[in-house]
């Protein structure tokens, strides 16, 4: 059974430099973010399955949606997903079907993370990077689950817009 702290541990040995080479901080135990104006772009996880499984999230989150005055988050690190979804070899298509990377031995660690690593590379890093604007933003909410109520659509839209006007993009 592997914990996020012993997967800590194994990937503080490389893992973690190579998710900084790519513009990620490390916030604590796998979760990962950086910032792209008014957007933080977030990875984090979840061991599943007894320990023998990792799960892997990614979302942009706007701080500007909770609070459209000082664009604070609530709370950081954040785990709230208005877009995004689970990391797999599909993703950014299908968002909700993730793939599950083995973490129950050292060498399933070593592939899995190599596996996650490509597809950051290959998946996510275009996604993330293809998110942003206002509209590219808002082209997502609704999709993948998250269904807003009109109010909290219209919330959203509002913080957003209010996030790309006072820390634009780029």
């Amino acid at each position: 059974m592997t914990t996020l702290i012993q997967l800590d541990k194994f990937a503080d040995k490389w893992f973690y430099k190579q998710i900084k080479r790519r513009g990620f901080a490390v916030e604590k135990k796998f979760y990962f973010w950086r910032k792209r104006g008014p957007l933080f772009d977030i990875l984090w996880s979840e061991i599943i399955g007894g320990g023998e499984s990792l799960r892997i999230f990614v979302t942009i989150a706007c701080p500007w949606v909770d609070d459209p005055i000082a664009g604070e988050f609530v709370q950081f690190p954040i785990i709230d997903q208005l877009i995004g979804g689970t990391l797999s070899d599909r993703f950014p298509e299908v968002m909700f079907a993730g793939n599950m990377f083995k973490v129950k031995t050292k060498e399933d660690i070593e592939t899995s993370l190599k596996q996650i690593l490509a597809l950051i590379d290959g998946r996510v890093v275009p996604w993330l990077n293809s998110v942003n604007s206002y509209e590219a933003y808002m082209q997502y909410v609704g999709r993948c689950g998250f269904h807003p109520d009109p109010e909290y659509r219209e919330k959203i839209k509002q913080g957003i817009a209010i996030g790309f006007q006072r820390e634009p993009y780029g």
